[in-house]
């Protein structure tokens, strides 16, 4: 199952966890601006934003959000199954179109042969063989976020 979130597209190449945020939250049929929640989690420019600041500013919207590491496909599958999308954390320089920095995508789902991103600096959804997408998992730990109402 594809979960139908929302893309939206990074404004800054700093804001990629606001957006990512942006998204799930739209998801959810709440509306946000991707500059209101970078302020309310303190994103810096040019440095970007810190995933504990994100859980902190959810909840003072009133959500809620965990940040976890050493996670696993088969945790991502639970998760997905749940309906929830996740916002997981890599290198960029790691992705074909990536740049040096740390970087978030939105997981909406898992195919046989792909596991389906929204990457707020593309147009269009990305699909990752799950052989290629671990190994740039891996380099942060595993990292990941699920945000919930």
């Amino acid at each position: 199952m594809i979960l139908p979130v929302p893309h939206y597209q990074q404004a800054y190449n700093y804001t990629c966890v606001p957006a990512c945020a942006r998204m799930i939250l739209a998801y959810f049929g709440h509306e946000h601006d991707e500059a209101e929640l970078a302020l309310t989690f303190k994103t810096i420019p040019f440095l970007g934003t810190q995933p504990d600041q994100v859980v902190s500013g959810l909840e003072t919207l009133g959500y809620h959000a965990l940040w976890f590491e050493n996670a696993t496909i088969e945790r991502m599958k639970d998760i997905l199954a749940v309906e929830w999308p996740l916002i997981v954390f890599l290198r960029a320089q790691d992705l074909p179109h990536g740049r040096t920095r740390l970087h978030a995508l939105v997981i909406i789902g898992i195919e046989d042969d792909a596991i389906v991103c929204l990457d707020p600096t593309l147009a269009d959804r990305l699909k990752i063989s799950p052989s290629s997408f671990v190994p740039l998992w891996a380099n942060l730990n595993y990292q990941g976020m699920v945000i919930w109402e």
